[in-house]
């Protein structure tokens, strides 16, 4: 076992995960629907309150905010994590030392899909991890974003190219740190969650509803 998973303590990844639950909270969608809307974004379209429902809703520049700030979210507390607290440099890590961002990250990314300030209903996640592709491996980032955007242009599913992203990010990362299970792990947890997430879009293309992109607003499923 790599001697940075031997001095990584139990306790500090329920910390870690934990600290970074507040920043997910932070619900961009929810605030722009209630500003700018004056709806609860979660009760139009999906139901979702992430930037995809926030553009089919309300329209391309307030989904372009919402994905921006949960990106934004994301990231800087990764960066405030090793800058202040652990006294590195975030974009100068060895391997072993991305699990501590990874975890934050994954914190973040819970408190994003699963807020209790606003009774657990959340988004789903796709921006978080955009954030956290950006601090943890930007290779992997453009293979995953890649992939997105080939199914969007294939397909017009934003949310079969969000399924497909989570399922290739958990690849690509087993591909990459084999020898670091415990980033596999924390990875595959979160693209789990990601994908479940997706459940209702998953019935819809099974059963031909799904709305395709386009350009033009709608409220209906997204």
């Amino acid at each position: 076992m790599p001697q940075w998973a031997i001095d990584f303590p139990v306790w500090l990844y329920a910390v870690y995960i934990l600290a970074g639950y507040p920043f997910g909270m932070l619900q961009s969608a929810y605030v722009v629907g209630k500003f700018f809307g004056k709806i609860d974004i979660r009760e139009h379209g999906s139901g979702n309150a992430g930037a995809t429902n926030t553009y089919r809703v309300l329209g391309f520049r307030y989904g372009l905010l919402v994905l921006f700030f949960d990106v934004l979210k994301t990231v800087i507390p990764i960066i405030l994590l090793y800058w202040l607290v652990l006294g590195l440099n975030p974009w100068g890590l060895e391997h072993g030392q991305y699990i501590h961002g990874l975890l934050l990250g994954l914190g973040i990314f819970l408190g994003h899909c699963f807020p209790a300030i606003l009774k657990f209903r959340g988004g789903k996640g796709v921006a978080c991890s955009i954030g956290i592709l950006l601090m943890f491996h930007p290779r992997i980032l453009f293979i995953v974003l890649g992939i997105c955007i080939l199914i969007v242009v294939l397909t017009r599913f934003i949310s079969l190219s969000s399924v497909t992203g989570y399922i290739s990010l958990g690849a690509v990362t087993t591909f990459y740190y084999v020898d670091y299970p415990e980033i596999i792990v924390t990875m595959w947890v979160l693209c789990v969650i990601g994908i479940v997430l997706h459940h209702k879009n998953i019935r819809w293309l099974l059963d031909g509803t799904e709305k395709r992109f386009s350009f033009s607003r709608s409220s209906k499923k997204g």
